[in-house]
């Protein structure tokens, strides 16, 4: 193995708002408010008719019996979002019956009930992997025996058989657009669009060949959040990471070489309006560096080369200044005290301060890197939170300052843009900002981590975040951290060691002797399969030639008792990157368990995914049925409206004028001007031209709603209303769902002294 050293170091969404303490309690009456507003809870908008679904499949080996499941639970994602539940129309209690997306609205349901919110009858499905190639490195480069190594972060067509999927179209997604009054007078998009499926059942199918299709064959360096942000949010995507044979430093390319064919994909795909889910299924931690990082040195982490270790003080606290690269305190100015001290390290003292061939496996090179190496090439993780929350995200020569990662969000999220580009020449950069905002973006992860450590519902606000990551994985403390999380080579204290049963732990088995070249299990299932309609436990035994779990060598928990090359168990490592996402996502994240409870009885409600499936759909009609705060507002009155204004941002530029014409009202100037300050600051100076409007507001009593109101344009403050899972929601009207392209803001006014 060489050496390689490291170079110098309209009602369609709502804006997230804030409910101060003092709007809960001011007498509107008594004088005139002034204009505090904060923005910090969100609020969405249920009113609608589009959601756009992507899945991130994991393809390196040992995922195929994943994919197959995750294929089994597909019919009830898309089910759970086309057909709601019919709920009692005063009650909202489900009724046990299913609406009928392909009906007239008001027939859907049996009489008496209506859908529990209006059947998405407007849906995209796309499916891409986790290969990205090597990114600079020779790992992964592009295979010519059939190993998709590189997808390229492009939309996936490929059915299981190797054979296109018809019904993914040129642009590679599913499209469901059944021919129902909903549908009339839509303009469809993309133009020209892509084949429209009417059939639940053929969706499903078509959904179910996509997901196996993408199948185990892809880079072993997994790239699961960057091939996501890649598709949906990176502004300029790269065709290649050009690493010069000179200097060995990486970089995107030119500016004028764009993935052209992803920038199609993408413009076609996404929706400004739509509600975005983001699913993973991965059975391993996100893997990839950031090849650009150390001045253009980072993509060396993914070669088959020997590494520098970390100093010493690197072992117990990675997040000390003290911590770093042997290779860098070689470099360092004596000078300097702290460099001094660092040359007498004795870790780096030992072999050289570089790693043995044993020692550093490129196969298990992803975990725990700040630790052993002293440094952590891989992208932050505010990368991918930023990416799915904020408006601006950094162009690709934005991303780094002085050699290392320091991103300058300078262009229009693609994500929150009204437009997007499909060809090099157009400004990919300067997007106008369209009505989606953070609160109608989901991300969920099907991923490494025990059921036992996870509620039934999969909410974030449920889970016990110390247990999958420690008390601060951003500072590497891992205090309180369940032991079955913590990614190991070596068997791992206080869990079953190598020589008990395989069945010693309910978590995982057992440990088992890696020989520093695997990583230590978070969870493990039992196989099973379908013969001729009687499940039975599945005996796969390892093709010849092939890299197995079970190969007569490795004695791990997944093999049969009676014969090591035959695998009888499926398992999952560690997926704490994309844990760490999931967390800082709050609310719109979604957590499951890739080792499912049970897959014996197709029938019953823990098959498989299914319960997985089932916390992301519930999530979503969450946002399809109420727009939850996260506290109760006083009533000026028993039953009067409550001290706060819903905004209405309308799309295109225009006068205030605009706003009678929807018979909405026009804001106060002061309230006015502070909300396009603000808009200037997030979204551009060209935002002070837009129209901003106030929707009037409309009295309930508790328990009652104005969602059905099809005579009044506005909003109204629901609390404790039957059927819907927070007990104090905004709702708006009928009438008011009807306002296209608008984005909304639900601002609540203090007083002064108050």
């Amino acid at each position: 193995m060489s050496r390689i050293t490291l170079a110098g170091g309209l009602l369609t969404s709502l804006v997230a708002v804030s409910l101060s303490a003092g709007c809960l309690r001011r007498d509107v009456a008594a004088e005139e408010p002034t204009t505090k507003i904060s923005f910090d809870t969100v609020v969405p908008q249920p009113a609608i008719d589009k959601v756009d679904v992507i899945v991130m499949v994991d393809n390196s080996s040992s995922m195929a019996d994943k994919q197959r499941i995750l294929a089994d639970a597909v019919p009830d994602l898309v089910r759970g979002l086309v057909q709601p539940k019919c709920v009692d129309k005063k009650t909202r209690a489900p009724s046990g019956t299913l609406a009928d997306p392909l009906k007239a609205e008001g027939g859907q349901c049996p009489g008496g009930t209506e859908p529990a919110f209006p059947p998405i009858t407007d849906m995209h499905i796309g499916v891409i992997s986790s290969s990205l190639g090597g990114m600079g490195a020779k790992t992964c480069a592009r295979d010519e025996n059939g190993r998709d190594n590189d997808d390229k972060g492009h939309l996936l067509a490929r059915g299981a058989d190797g054979k296109s999927v018809a019904e993914a179209g040129e642009l590679g997604f599913l499209a469901w657009y059944p021919d129902v009054e909903q549908n009339k007078n839509k303009t469809r998009h993309p133009d020209p669009p892509v084949p429209a499926s009417g059939s639940i059942d053929s969706l499903s199918n078509a959904f179910k060949q996509l997901v196996v299709g993408v199948g185990q064959h892809g880079c072993g360096l997994e790239a699961q959040l960057e091939s996501v942000y890649r598709f949906l949010v990176q502004p300029d995507p790269w065709t290649n990471i050009a690493v010069d044979p000179a200097t060995q430093r990486a970089s995107y390319g030119p500016k004028t070489e764009v993935d052209v064919d992803l920038l199609r994909q993408r413009a076609a795909f996404l929706r400004p309006d739509s509600l975005v889910a983001v699913i993973l299924l991965t059975d391993e931690d996100d893997s990839s560096a950031d090849p650009l990082s150390f001045g253009g040195s980072g993509w060396v982490f993914g070669d088959d080369v020997r590494l520098s270790r970390g100093t010493s003080t690197c072992a117990t606290e990675p997040a000390s200044p003290s911590c770093t690269s042997c290779e860098l305190v070689q470099k360092c100015d004596t000078t300097d005290a702290s460099c001094a001290k660092l040359k007498n390290d004795p870790a780096c003292a030992a072999g050289g301060g570089v790693y043995s061939d044993k020692e550093d496996s490129l196969n298990v090179r992803f975990h725990e890197m700040k630790r052993r190496f002293g440094v952590d090439p891989q992208y932050p993780i505010s990368r991918y939170v930023d990416a799915f929350t904020k408006n601006k995200v950094p162009r690709r020569d934005s991303e780094h300052q002085n050699g290392a990662y320091a991103a300058k969000a300078d262009c229009t999220n693609p994500l929150f843009a009204a437009h997007l580009p499909t060809e090099p020449n157009e400004d990919l950069c300067k997007l106008p900002r369209g009505p989606r905002t953070s609160d109608l973006v989901y991300f969920a992860i099907i991923g490494g981590v025990p059921n036992q450590l996870l509620p039934d519902s999969g909410e974030s606000a449920a889970i016990d975040w110390t247990k999958l990551l420690g008390k601060d994985p951003a500072h590497y403390d891992e205090t309180g951290i369940d032991t079955h999380m913590i990614p190991s080579t070596d068997p791992r204290a206080g869990l079953p060691g190598p020589d008990a049963a395989d069945n010693a732990d309910p978590m995982n088995g057992r440990e088992w002797a890696t020989g520093g070249t695997d990583l230590q299990f978070a969870c493990t299932f039992d196989l099973y399969e379908n013969e001729g309609g009687k499940i039975v436990p599945t005996r796969r035994a390892c093709p010849k030639g092939e890299s197995c779990d079970c190969d007569g060598k490795r004695d791990t928990p997944l093999c049969a008792p009676d014969d090591k090359n035959v695998q009888v168990r499926g398992k999952a490592y560690p997926t704490r990157r994309e844990l760490m996402v999931a967390k800082e996502l709050g609310d719109h994240a979604i957590v499951a368990s890739l080792c499912p409870k049970q897959l014996t009885a197709p029938d019953k409600d823990d098959y498989g995914y299914r319960p997985a499936v089932r916390s992301i759909t519930r999530r979503l009609e969450d946002t399809l049925t109420a727009s939850c705060l996260p506290r109760a507002l006083e009533r000026e009155g028993a039953d009067g409206p409550v001290p706060c204004l819903v905004l209405a941002t309308l799309p295109e530029p225009g006068s205030q004028d605009a706003c009678a014409k929807l018979g909405l009202g026009v804001p106060r100037a002061d309230l006015l001007a502070k909300v396009r300050e603000r808009a200037a600051i997030e979204d551009g100076e060209e935002s002070r031209l837009l129209p901003v409007c106030e929707v009037p507001q409309v009295a309930v009593r508790d328990g009652e709603s104005c969602r059905d109101d099809d005579q009044k344009q506005g909003f109204c403050y629901a609390a404790n209303v039957p059927g819907v899972r927070c007990s104090q929601s905004i709702n708006f009207t009928k009438l008011t769902s009807h306002i296209a392209g608008a984005r909304f803001s639900l601002q609540c006014i203090t007083l002064d002294g108050k």
